[in-house]
């Protein structure tokens, strides 16, 4: 004698769409920040012909690839809870370290390593406060991002030329048929996704994030954990840097400066939120693309620089609101 179950089982079409359903609720934000870039897109294509060209395509990547990289540190410490300000003034101070040493004989790769070494040091100096000192980061990292930018002019208040042909040649290089840096934010971005989603050390920052009192209850090591992230984040800035110098040829002292607003604000329009616990590359992968079209666009239709930053504010304000789980 057979068994009835409870339950008419639902035909194979109607638990696909019950399927797709629940993957269009979950990820509504995400989707919602695509239809923006749709629509930017598809608008811009009709006010310019050379929009949608490859070559078009390869210059927005180009100009959000450094941002690309200090907006995916920047996702990993948002995250875990916190925030770094100092990240375009280390990016300027660590670039002019690189400078400065290569003007005085230094050999490029040493002079490129100290310059890494030294952001990754102001990384761990904000990790070591924004673990000890009872003050929230935002406040640390504003006072940083103020020494670093008067360091920077004072070890030179004009730009330093990158006279290294084979340094040069080597920021000219396509690896992969791609530019340099565009390769280098792609590696960075695939490592980044894979720590944060696949490993240990991802889990842990999603938890600090979360709740830090759960996570030290839970045995997670909150204290050596925001070195790691805010060291890890220095070493991004540190390579941001190197990148920057390579494609200014020279190092400058104002060179990052707002780039730290710009790198947050993909976070943010990624769905990362200012308070931890959740967020993905992924996300911040499109703010970064948004970001990159919304310049582009309004370049291609020669919108004036007043009213660039106006139209970016307020795409940017959109994006993050249609974007809202």
């Amino acid at each position: 004698m057979s068994t009835l179950s409870a339950e008419p089982r639902r035909p194979a079409s109607l638990r696909w769409r019950d399927t797709v359903g629940e993957l269009a609720q979950r990820h509504r934000g995400r989707l919602a920040l695509v239809g923006v870039i749709v629509v930017l897109m598809a608008v811009t294509a009709i006010r310019s012909s050379v929009f949608l060209t490859w070559d078009n395509f390869e210059n927005v990547l180009i100009q959000a690839s450094v941002v690309g990289i200090l907006a995916v540190g920047a996702t990993m410490v948002m995250i875990s809870g916190g925030i770094d300000l100092s990240i375009g003034s280390n990016l300027s101070f660590s670039a002019m370290v690189m400078g400065t040493l290569m003007a005085h004989g230094t050999a490029a790769g040493p002079a490129i390593a100290a310059g890494v070494a030294v952001a990754t040091a102001v990384g761990l100096v904000n990790g070591t406060l924004a673990a000890y000192a009872k003050t929230h980061p935002f406040i640390l990292t504003l006072g940083m991002l103020t020494l670093l930018q008067g360091a920077a002019l004072l070890v030179s208040k004009v730009p330093i030329p990158v006279e290294s042909d084979r340094l040069l040649d080597f920021g000219d290089s396509r690896p992969l048929g791609l530019p340099l840096v565009v390769v280098c934010f792609g590696v960075i971005a695939l490592l980044m996704n894979v720590v944060l989603a696949m490993s240990k050390l991802g889990r842990w920052i999603y938890a600090v994030g979360g709740s830090e009192s759960a996570a030290r209850l839970a045995g997670v090591p909150v204290r050596p954990l925001k070195f790691i992230v805010y060291a890890l984040n220095g070493a991004l800035v540190g390579v941001a840097a190197a990148l920057l110098l390579l494609q200014l040829t020279s190092a400058q002292a104002r060179m990052g400066s707002g780039l730290e607003l710009t790198a947050i604000a993909a976070v943010a329009i990624g769905g990362t939120p200012l308070a931890g616990g959740r967020g993905s590359v992924g996300g911040t992968l499109l703010g970064v693309l948004l970001i990159g079209l919304i310049a582009n666009a309004l370049n291609l239709m020669s919108i004036s620089s007043d009213w660039q930053y106006v139209l970016q504010g307020a795409v940017i304000v959109i994006a993050v609101m249609a974007q809202r789980d």
